[in-house]
C-alpha cells in the first residue's frame, strides 16, 4: 500500500447523507475512520476520477451512475445491475461490487425461514432494496410475488395472498420520523412464517410491531447494514469478519440507539435516576411530564384537576408519540403512562422499557392529584401487572438513585 494509500479515507457517498449508523459500523468491524462523501450529480465524475478516497460505500441516487467510471464489476454485480462498494485496486484501477445480496441474505438465513418452494410477498420488489431482495429470495427457491401501489397484487388486494410465507417491506414506510406507520396490514396472510422490514430506524417498525402482535416472527434491517458493511470491509482490506462478530456488533449498536425508557408507580424516583443514567452514559434525558409542563404551558398536576384525567391522558400520548420514535435518549414517563394500550407500541417501538419497582411505603406522594384521590394500594393493584407486563427489564430500586442507575446500565 502507498502512502498515499495509507492516509485515504473510507466512505460512503451519495447525495444526501444525514444522520448515519455506518461511520459507527465501519469503527466497530475494523477499526476504519469512514466519512461521508455527499456530492451533487455534476460533481460525480470529479468525485470517481480523482483520488480523494480509498474505498467508497455508494447509496442512491449513484448506485447506477458510477459504473461508467469502474474498470471492471463483480460477477454479482452486473447481474444485479448496480454496485454499492468500490474497491481500488493495487493498480489503481476501480472495482465495483454489491454486498447488499449478503446483507439481506444474513437477514433471511437470521430469521429462520426456509423459504424454498414458498411464497414470498415482496413490497417495494422494483426498488434497489426490492430488486436485490428478489434476487436473493429468487437464488433460495422462493416464489417472489411483487407488491406494489399499481402492481397486480397490492395494497388494497394483499390480504388474498393467504398462502404466503414471508412478507418483506423494501419500502421507506415506518422510517423514522413516520413511526410506527406501516404500508400494509398483516390482516388475512395468515400463513406467514416471518416477516422482514429492511427499516432499521425505529428497532421495531409498524409492520412488525403487528408481526409480534400476531406472534409471527420478525426481524429489521440492522443487521443487512452491518453484514453488508462487513462484506465491505472484507473487499477492502482481506479482513474476514466471523458471523458471530456481525451479530454483536449488530445487537450492540441496536441498544445504543434504543432509547432507555422508564416505567413504574408514582413517586418510584423515575425522574431521578432517569438524570443519573443520562449522567452515565451521555444520552439526553427528557422527563416526560416536564415535557408536557411546556406543551401544556402548566403544571401536569394544575391540568389534571381543571381538565380532568382523560384530557391529560390524551396530551400525554400525543407527547410520547412525538419524543418516543427518537433515538438514543433516557426517557422518564409518567406512572399512568401504562393506562393507555396505545402507548406500549410507541414506547416498544424504538426503547428497552426498564420498571423501577419500589416499595409502596417509600413512593413519594406530593403534588400527585390521582394518587391522592385513588390512593397508593389502588393505584397499584390497577397499574402494577401493567408495568410487569410492559417491561423488558424490571430492576429493584437502591438505597439511592444513583445507584440504581448503576444497576440499569449494568444491566442493559
Amino acid at each position: 500500500m502507498t502512502d498515499v494509500a495509507a492516509t485515504r479515507p473510507y466512505g460512503v457517498l451519495g447525495r444526501v447523507l444525514g444522520h448515519s449508523y455506518t461511520p459507527t459500523i465501519y469503527k466497530e468491524l475494523a477499526g476504519l475512520e469512514y466519512v461521508r462523501f455527499e456530492r451533487e450529480p455534476e460533481d460525480l465524475e470529479a468525485f470517481m476520477t480523482g483520488n480523494e478516497w480509498e474505498g467508497t460505500n455508494v447509496t442512491i441516487p449513484y448506485k447506477r451512475a458510477v459504473m461508467e467510471y469502474l474498470d471492471e464489476l463483480s460477477p454479482l454485480a452486473e447481474r444485479m445491475g448496480n454496485v454499492n462498494t468500490i474497491t481500488r485496486l493495487p493498480d489503481g484501477r476501480l472495482r465495483g461490487d454489491n454486498t447488499d445480496y449478503f446483507g439481506f441474505q444474513c437477514l433471511v438465513e437470521e430469521l429462520g425461514v426456509d423459504v424454498a418452494g414458498k411464497k414470498a410477498l415482496v413490497l417495494g420488489a422494483t426498488g434497489g432494496a426490492g430488486t436485490t431482495a428478489s434476487m436473493v429470495l429468487g437464488d433460495l427457491g422462493a416464489t417472489v410475488v411483487p407488491v406494489g401501489r399499481t402492481s397486480e397484487v397490492n395494497y388494497d388486494n394483499i390480504s388474498q395472498q393467504s398462502d404466503a410465507a414471508l412478507l418483506v417491506n423494501c419500502t421507506p414506510a415506518g422510517m423514522f420520523p413516520h413511526c410506527p406507520d406501516a404500508p400494509c396490514t398483516l390482516e388475512g396472510l395468515d400463513a406467514l412464517e416471518g416477516v422482514i422490514d429492511i427499516v432499521y430506524n425505529p428497532a421495531r417498525t409498524g409492520l412488525m410491531l403487528e408481526a409480534e402482535r400476531r406472534d409471527i416472527p420478525c426481524i429489521g434491517g440492522l443487521l443487512m447494514l452491518v453484514a453488508q458493511a462487513a462484506q465491505a470491509v472484507e473487499r477492502y482490506t482481506g479482513q474476514v469478519t466471523p458471523r458471530e462478530r456481525i451479530l454483536d456488533v449488530t445487537e450492540r449498536l441496536s441498544r445504543r440507539e434504543q432509547n432507555i425508557a422508564l416505567i413504574g408507580m408514582p413517586g418510584s424516583g423515575k425522574t431521578r435516576v432517569g438524570e443519573q443514567i443520562a449522567l452515565l452514559t451521555g444520552r439526553e434525558h427528557i422527563d416526560l411530564d416536564r415535557a408536557l409542563e411546556e406543551r401544556l404551558g402548566m403544571p401536569c398536576a394544575d391540568y389534571i384537576v381543571e381538565r380532568g384525567e382523560p384530557a391529560f391522558r390524551e396530551q400525554e400520548t400525543a407527547a410520547l408519540a412525538d419524543i418516543s420514535k427518537r433515538s438514543g435518549l433516557v426517557l422518564s414517563t409518567g406512572g399512568g403512562v401504562v393506562t393507555r394500550d396505545e402507548n406500549y407500541p410507541l414506547l416498544h417501538q424504538n426503547s428497552q422499557i426498564v420498571m423501577l419497582n419500589r416499595k409502596l411505603d417509600e413512593l413519594a406522594h406530593k403534588g400527585r392529584p390521582i394518587t391522592a384521590r385513588d390512593g397508593i394500594d389502588k393505584l397499584a393493584e390497577q397499574r402494577m401487572p401493567r408495568y410487569r407486563a410492559w417491561a423488558d427489564y424490571i430492576i429493584d430500586s437502591r438505597d439511592c438513585a444513583a445507584n440504581t442507575a448503576a444497576a440499569i446500565v449494568e444491566t442493559l
